[in-house]
């Protein structure tokens, strides 16, 4: 894939001002929980099921996989997918408490392949938890970097797995640190956020 990755970034980043570590979340098992909430759903969804969990003292791990099913449910029944989100939340807790601790030994590839183990996790937040829990380097192939990289006259492949293998080479000759790859990400939202901005206020 021909692009400049670090141009992009020095561009964005001149443009919306540093992200910092962007994802939303206190500590990181409640990051790996929005980004389960997120999927297909919209953050504020997401947020105010994080909320109701955390209200409910829920919001950490050997709690969450105890609690009954349909405890859960209610409580992120806001997010979408009543069935399948509390099944996933659990099982990542269980996860969690199982694994958690001896994750952070694995090498990047073991522990991406323990998360996609889990059920629920697909490629995206496999990559968002990898990044933003446990530090490990990924560039998030989310819906923002597809456009903005198709904007901007790239060829960006139809799958996640692909795009993945694409955007590789631009990701080693960048030589970002996590750090940078999370912001790079946060600068990637800001910007598609910022794109639809104009359009949606002409909608109200």
């Amino acid at each position: 894939m021909d692009v400049d990755l670090r141009a992009l970034h020095a561009e964005l980043l001149h443009r919306h001002g540093p992200q910092g570590w962007w994802w939303p979340g206190q500590e990181p098992f409640e990051i790996a929980v929005g980004a389960v909430l997120v999927q297909r759903s919209r953050w504020e969804q997401a947020a105010v099921s994080i909320s109701a969990l955390r209200a409910a003292d829920l919001l950490e791990p050997a709690a969450l996989a105890s609690a009954e099913e349909a405890r859960v449910r209610e409580l992120v029944r806001g997010s979408g997918f009543p069935t399948s989100k509390p099944r996933r939340l659990q099982a990542l807790a269980r996860w969690v408490l199982e694994r958690g601790t001896a994750a952070t030994a694995l090498s990047d590839a073991e522990l991406r392949a323990e998360l996609l183990g889990v059920e629920g996790i697909g490629e995206e937040t496999a990559d968002a938890i990898g990044l933003y829990c446990f530090g490990r380097p990924a560039f998030i192939c989310d819906e923002y970097a597809r456009r903005l990289l198709r904007e901007r006259g790239a060829v960006v492949p139809a799958s996640y797995r692909a795009f993945r293998r694409a955007i590789a080479p631009a990701l080693e000759q960048g030589r970002f640190s996590v750090a940078e790859l999370a912001e790079l990400h946060g600068l990637i939202v800001e910007q598609g956020k910022s794109a639809r901005r104009p359009r949606a206020a002409l909608l109200r």
